[in-house]
């Protein structure tokens, strides 16, 4: 048995679908919440002597687990959240715990009148998890407004890095899949807060219109292919509608594929990979996953 010998909570073989917004996923070995960075350092350490391998996840809304689980330990950062304000000038600083929910983060900082980042309101998912995937909406990225991260890397040691020394992308951040944001720092701008309150009522009521909210759903499937949304191309293959036991492609929004109920984390992977070859055959366009798919090589 393993002594953790920490402030946090290590559950174990827990089912991964109890907490993933699309309701899928088997067990893990071990479930952990640090509850400081002394806790997350302390458990990369024992994980490393017990040659135990392990992942970072946020709110589980973009990464699909094999019904088959995994052997390995899970770190959720959710537990470690806590914002500082700091008003400097007439450009305020916000420091962020990356374990905090993004939606949050944005709506407390609307309600200081700090803007730049409320076109990403309704996005689940973690600060880091955000940063991790360059997280973006209505034209707007999270690494837009990002000034600067701390993480702790696959040795224990914490580095800071700036926006400077960091090259973004689509859908791409620098962060390896070895290392966890613990922080962020992001710059926003000042801006009447009804004028911010009116962007997100904005963003919340085309969110409804497009998207699939009924049902449980992991967001987007696919990344847009040279600045073109990607359900264009799931449209015109066909695929409306499409499913593979409960796992569905959304009749609202075809790049979400929804649960209808009973799916199990396999249908989704078959009906992913059948959608890619479809379009792939009647477009010539090969698409390429926006969720992480985790599991399934095993």
């Amino acid at each position: 048995m393993i002594n953790w010998g920490i402030q946090g909570t290590v559950l174990t073989d827990v089912h991964i679908k109890r907490y993933a917004s699309m309701k899928v996923g088997g067990p893990v070995s071990f479930l952990i919440y640090p509850s400081c960075e002394n806790d997350l350092i302390s458990v990369l350490a024992i994980l490393k002597n017990e040659h135990i391998k392990y992942r970072f996840i946020g709110n589980v809304t973009n990464i699909i687990v094999n019904d088959t689980g995994l052997k390995e330990a899970l770190i959720r950062t959710t537990r470690m959240h806590c914002a500082r304000f700091n008003k400097i000038k007439d450009s305020p600083i916000v420091d962020v715990s990356g374990g905090t929910l993004l939606k949050m983060f944005i709506k407390d900082n609307a309600q200081k009148g700090l803007a730049g980042l409320e076109k990403l309101y309704w996005i689940p998912g973690t600060v880091g998890g955000g940063i991790k995937m360059n997280a973006g909406s209505f034209g707007v990225s999270i690494s837009d407004v990002l000034e600067g991260i701390r993480i702790v890397d696959d040795k224990g040691e914490i580095i800071a890095h700036t926006r400077k020394d960091m090259t973004f992308d689509y859908r791409i951040s620098p962060v390896k899949d070895t290392e966890c944001i613990l922080s962020a720092t992001f710059r926003f701008q000042n801006r009447d807060k009804k004028e911010i309150a009116k962007d997100m009522e904005h963003v919340y009521a085309e969110r409804l219109k497009r998207h699939p909210m009924d049902y449980p759903s992991s967001g987007s499937i696919f990344k847009s292919v040279n600045g073109q949304s990607a359900w264009q191309f799931v449209e015109k293959a066909g695929m409306r509608g499409f499913r593979i036991g409960d796992a569905c492609v959304s009749e609202k929004h075809t790049n979400f594929i929804i649960n209808l109920g009973h799916a199990k984390a396999r249908d989704i992977k078959i009906l992913i990979d059948t959608i890619k070859k479809t379009v792939f055959e009647k477009t010539g366009v090969l698409l390429e996953e926006e969720v992480e798919l985790w599991g399934f090589d095993e």
